[in-house]
């Protein structure tokens, strides 16, 4: 116990006299949420999305769905409950909720029909483009049919919703960030410079137990994962006014930083063991970290992306982090809503030791 004291303490304050790793560590990440809050800050939602709940099952509805999801300006889901919709709708993750009543198609053909259509009201430009957007499309819609008019009124009622800024989004997102390239970069780069330098091979020959060495530098890395998510959070808080879910985030907060950083730490491992040098490590780490950096959906939402790319962005770890750091700290989820976000990453985790175990050398 006496050793793996001295050697956490050893470890901590090397890198606490490492000024450059310091400032990556720590101030790099709390620096550039603070420049992309500042330039983005106040921008509101990034498109408008629809949930449409399709009762009717016709084949008129059908059709109607199918032209909603072809418009741009709308990001169209299918929910099978009305209720479900609506309380995403509340929770943020959908601009208005239209709902195909059944008997719609009978009601139409004897002239109008009226659609429940429920929206968010916190954003008034979201507001006033979809619902320009939905009933421009229903015109159009009804204009194909017949020239008599009109045949879809929306039955319009507005939901209290929370709503979200650019910052609210970013700030999970940049935690998660913070913890991939901490567990990646850092890791990699330390032991791959010790394995260059021999410390490795000196340590083999000393009674202390590899798994000890080890597990020093994972404890180290947790610590600093609970004290980047802990400057990242606060600098929101103070400076962009972020609003989080209260003090009861914090435990649910910081155990997804460590499963997230032990995922990552685990990834780490694995480029150390496999790379030669200090620039094998730094480029393998670039290739297998920076397509998560900017496919995860860490900067920007990924729904828009093309739907060819969607596999690769949810093969990405560093998605399931951010999606459930979002998730606690901004939607005020609790850990069982997360769960398999959870799962994902602890796999990852155990497929990334594994690997680890079975090409790690010592010189």
């Amino acid at each position: 116990m006496r050793t793996f004291v001295d050697f956490l303490r050893s470890d901590f304050q090397m890198m606490v006299r490492n000024r450059q790793a310091l400032f990556w560590v720590f101030f790099f990440p709390v620096l550039l949420m603070a420049l992309m809050g500042v330039v983005f800050g106040n921008e509101g939602a990034f498109v408008s999305k629809l949930a449409i709940v399709n009762q009717e099952g016709s084949p008129m509805s059908r059709m109607m769905v199918n032209v909603f999801k072809q418009v741009s300006a709308l990001k169209v889901s299918e929910v099978g409950s009305q209720s479900a919709a609506i309380g995403d709708l509340k929770n943020g993750d959908y601009a208005a909720v239209l709902v195909l009543p059944k008997g719609m198609q009978q009601d139409f053909q004897k002239g109008s029909v009226s659609l429940p259509f429920y929206y968010d009201n916190s954003s008034l430009v979201q507001a006033g483009t979809v619902n320009g957007v939905v009933q421009q499309v229903l015109q159009a819609m009804a204009d194909r049919v017949t020239s008599s008019r009109p045949k879809f009124a929306l039955q319009s009622q507005v939901v209290a919703a929370r709503s979200f800024n650019y910052i609210d989004f970013l700030v999970p997102g940049i935690v998660a960030m913070s913890l991939m390239t901490a567990g990646i970069y850092g890791v990699s780069g330390t032991f791959v410079a010790y394995r260059q330098k021999g410390v490795l091979r000196r340590l083999k020959a000393t009674p202390m137990p590899l798994g000890t060495f080890v597990a020093t530098r994972v404890l180290v890395q947790l610590l600093v994962a609970l004290i980047q998510a802990g400057l990242v959070i606060t600098t929101g808080v103070l400076l962009f006014k972020v609003n989080i879910g209260g003090l009861s985030t914090v435990l649910p907060v910081a155990l997804l930083a460590v499963v997230g950083s032990a995922s990552f730490i685990t990834v780490g491992f694995f480029v150390a063991s496999v790379s030669k040098n200090v620039e094998i490590a730094a480029a393998l780490g670039n290739v297998i970290g920076t397509p998560m950096m900017f496919l995860s959906g860490i900067f920007f939402p990924m729904d828009n992306a093309p739907a060819w790319i969607q596999p690769v962005v949810h093969a990405m770890p560093l998605k399931y982090l951010a999606d459930a750091l979002r998730a606690v700290i901004i939607q005020g989820h609790s850990l069982w809503f997360v769960r398999w976000d959870i799962v994902i990453l602890l796999a990852v985790a155990t497929v990334f030791l594994g690997f680890s175990v079975r090409f790690f050398k010592w010189e």
